[in-house]
């Protein structure tokens, strides 16, 4: 994707700077901060500046037997992912989301994100652990409905 972007770039008739992402929610915080007044150029700096102190996260169902860091997924667990990294894997939704979410947390942040995908997991349980822990923690829950992914997370 990131390719194709910059060679569509470079054909477009308007300044255009690709900031490459590595996921939807890191793209989607990228986004947020654009203003149409600004140049391509701060745009592109101002975007690259959220990325920086961006962590992301995905809690899906194990596709297939694998081994992943050092995590041994079996297909058809819940298998949690922090910054591309395996995390967690178990039988309960709850308890590998908290996982990925104690992950994304494990250093100070002010807003996570929480995009639900086309069946979302029943949230209530966990938003409860994760506000006992982090009061001073902004949550913001979206319903993204992507289809593979049950639930992406960003923390910024």
């Amino acid at each position: 994707m990131i390719l194709s972007a910059e060679q569509a770039a470079q054909l477009a008739e308007k300044p255009v700077t690709v900031v490459p992402t590595g996921s939807i929610p890191a793209g989607l915080a990228a986004m947020v901060s654009f203003l149409p007044e600004r140049s391509a150029d701060e745009n592109a700096a101002e975007m690259s500046q959220i990325l920086e102190n961006l962590v992301t996260g995905e809690v899906t169902i194990a596709s297939r037997d694998a081994e992943l860091n050092g995590v041994s997924v079996t297909q058809g667990r819940w298998l949690g992912l922090a910054q591309g990294e395996a995390v967690a894997v178990g039988d309960a939704f709850d308890e590998v989301a908290e996982k990925v979410t104690e992950s994304l947390l494990a250093e100070p942040r002010m807003l996570l994100t929480l995009l639900t995908g086309a069946e979302p997991p029943e949230l209530d349980g966990l938003l409860e652990r994760i506000r006992a822990r982090h009061p001073e923690l902004e949550l913001d829950v979206q319903a993204g409905g992507q289809p593979h992914y049950p639930l992406l997370l960003s923390a910024e």
